[in-house]
């Protein structure tokens, strides 16, 4: 399921839409260029687990920002990161086994598999302002939760192919 968004509040509130369909041990994977609204669509989820998106802000030089709302928000980002074993070494896996959820920030640079029901979302820019955001997902979770987000997005945003 792919959608198109023209603008950053766009982006924003389709990351929302998301996030008000996320619980406990849930897990978002986002890739794609820099520049391509992965923080700000982790804002918009912030927003649907009910945190104040003004707080969240991209971890790329901590790594790691834990957040508080609905449920516990752990926002990784490893773009800093330069190999696998750099990963590895700093036990970033640990937070999958933790109450809340991840959103992991530059995901194809993560070593091996992530949990089996991540939902994977992929940016590509289109132009400066507008993006392609495209869900997937085999687990029957993610394929439920992106099942709800495309219920709640309705027709407020194009669906491309």
């Amino acid at each position: 399921m792919k959608y198109r968004t023209a603008s950053v509040d766009r982006t924003v509130w389709l990351g929302r839409q998301l996030g008000a369909q996320l619980g406990d041990s849930d897990s978002i994977a986002l890739v794609g260029d820099l520049g391509g609204g992965k923080t700000w669509f982790t804002k918009g989820i912030a927003m649907g687990l009910n945190i104040d998106p003004d707080s969240i802000v991209s971890p790329t030089f901590t790594l790691v920002n834990e957040y508080t709302g609905r449920e516990r928000l752990f926002h990784i980002d490893l773009y800093r990161l330069e190999n696998a074993d750099e990963i590895m070494a700093l036990d970033l896996d640990a937070y999958f086994s933790e109450e809340g959820i991840v959103v992991l920030e530059w995901a194809d640079r993560w070593p091996g598999e992530l949990p089996e029901e991540t939902v994977r979302v992929a940016f590509t820019m289109i132009d400066e302002h507008t993006r392609e955001v495209g869900f997937s997902g085999s687990h029957a979770r993610a394929e439920t939760i992106i099942r709800a987000v495309k219920k709640s997005v309705g027709a407020a945003l194009a669906q491309t192919v």
